[in-house]
């Protein structure tokens, strides 16, 4: 069974990669990162986009409904994963929030 962390809502991405950096740990592996969105409009939506479309060359599989849900091949570190999220944009007149699927952890680190 996968495990998820999920943020509080906020209204901009580097709230969510505060928020998140205290929960998320050095050891943590993420699996996929899904982006929930609310509102009027998406500031930074453009410089946002150009990342999805490097991510997707890079053979991540994005889906949306209008959430953005990313599946990666493997795993990513916690570092790209709040880099990731640092880069949302700002919600005008509503909210964001974050899913991340954990992966395994290395075994070295299992108990």
């Amino acid at each position: 069974m996968a495990e998820h962390i999920e943020s509080e809502s906020f209204s901009s991405g580097t709230q969510i990669k505060q928020s998140i950096s205290e929960v998320l740990k050095p050891t943590h592996r993420i699996k996929g990162v899904e982006f929930l969105l609310k509102g009027e409009a998406l500031e930074g939506s453009k410089e946002f986009g150009e990342l999805l479309v490097r991510l997707r060359k890079q053979g991540v599989k994005i889906s949306h409904e209008f959430s953005i849900k990313l599946d990666f091949q493997g795993t990513i570190s916690r570092e790209k994963a709040l880099e990731l999220v640092g880069a949302m944009p700002s919600a005008k007149n509503g909210s964001l929030k974050v899913r991340l699927e954990l992966g395994s952890m290395p075994a070295e680190v299992k108990p």
